[in-house]
């Protein structure tokens, strides 16, 4: 007969020890944000993974374009807020602030944004096209840079302002370079707003921002080469020109 195991190796004991090591599931509470990613696609809801260990859920209507298309497939990355918990038995529910699409994924759609997402509650006449708006670096894409404009007038607790992208081919810099480098998460970016489409994103551009610099700058050259006259600067006419304003 073999030897009987250590007191310290018993059942029990073993049983403790691999439930000390087990990884403890994370408590959520409605308002925590997350980011999630989407493992399968049922009828009526899109499941996600939260922390390795739980599902949450996604109903499909907030995940759907006007055309009722699906916005997203497994493997798609989504920024999403906690809406309630045990709603159906230990679920989790979320709702969509942001979809983009999965890590492998070479096309260059840009992300979705649900209705009520966080680029869609742009404050009517705070932030217009045309305006130069300030804000700090919040996520890198292939496709372009997001930044986070802040909401207008303060920050309000609990709420995300409005988010806008700096596509790559705005931000005036050479094909194929390092943007994480570039651009830092949280670092101050300077912009203009250059479109807001119907669903509230907001397009953001550094090469405008630049070009109504350099406009500012001519302009003021100008200014000073006139002598604050206003008439237009004396300009070389030539060599015979040059000869007939000496002699003047």
């Amino acid at each position: 007969m073999g030897e009987r195991p250590p007191k310290s190796e018993s059942f029990a004991a073993l049983f403790e020890g691999e439930a000390s090591r087990a990884p403890r599931r994370r408590s959520f509470v409605p308002g925590d944000e997350m980011e999630v990613t989407v493992v399968q696609i049922g009828r009526d809801a899109v499941f996600v993974e939260l922390d390795g260990k739980q599902e949450g859920f996604i109903e499909v209507k907030d995940v759907s374009q006007k055309t009722g298309e699906l916005a997203v497939k497994v493997g798609s990355r989504i920024r999403a807020r906690v809406a309630e918990v045990g709603g159906r038995p230990g679920a989790v529910r979320l709702v969509p602030l942001l979809v983009r699409p999965p890590e492998n994924d070479e096309s260059s759609e840009e992300p979705f944004v649900p209705p009520g997402g966080v680029m869609a509650n742009v404050a009517a006449g705070a932030l217009v096209v045309g305006a130069n708006a300030k804000g700090t670096v919040a996520s890198i894409e292939r496709y372009g840079v997001f930044v986070d404009l802040g909401p207008p007038g303060g920050k309000t607790p609990g709420k995300r302002g409005p988010r806008g992208l700096v596509p790559v081919a705005e931000l005036g810099v050479p094909r194929g370079a390092d943007l994480h480098r570039l651009f830092p998460l949280g670092s101050e970016l300077e912009t203009k707003i250059i479109g807001i489409d119907e669903r509230g994103r907001i397009r953001l551009s550094v090469l405008a921002l630049r070009a109504d610099a350099e406009r500012r700058d001519f302009e003021a050259f100008e200014e000073k080469s006139r002598g604050g006259s206003g008439a237009p600067a004396t300009r070389g006419l030539g060599t015979i020109g040059d000869l007939l304003l000496k002699k003047k």
